[in-house]
């Protein structure tokens, strides 16, 4: 099976991210929830024959599949235990306050609500 990840297609940050994997990584199919067949996704997954993985471990996962040693190195960095940590509050972080780093960024900004419209 090849490798696949899914993200978050209303998402400016993960729209860029999908953009860059692809240009990266030939080899792994790159779909947005919606043509996985989600209606929602709160973090990228990385599927393979092994299973799935989610957010940082995800993310670690697909930069040790490169056939760029530095990226090799970055994912490998990525999953040792402290740093596996702080990468996890990176990416929560990230994915928590991903609509406003979207406007910021000028990309286009997620579906989701703020939690100043949710109230």
């Amino acid at each position: 099976m090849q490798a696949t990840v899914i993200y978050d297609g209303d998402c400016g940050i993960c729209d860029a991210s999908a953009r860059w994997i692809r240009r990266r990584f030939a080899d792994v199919r790159v779909v947005s929830h919606y043509e996985y067949g989600l209606s929602t996704i709160d973090a990228v997954w990385l599927v393979t024959d092994a299973g799935k993985k989610e957010g940082s471990v995800a993310i670690a996962a697909l930069l040790q599949m490169s056939s760029t040693r530095r990226w090799r190195f970055v994912g490998w960095f990525m999953r040792l235990p402290l740093i596996r940590n702080i990468a996890r509050m990176v990416y929560w972080c990230i994915a928590k306050n991903r609509a406003r780093i979207s406007r910021w960024c000028g990309l286009k900004s997620c579906a989701i609500p703020s939690a100043t419209e949710t109230k």
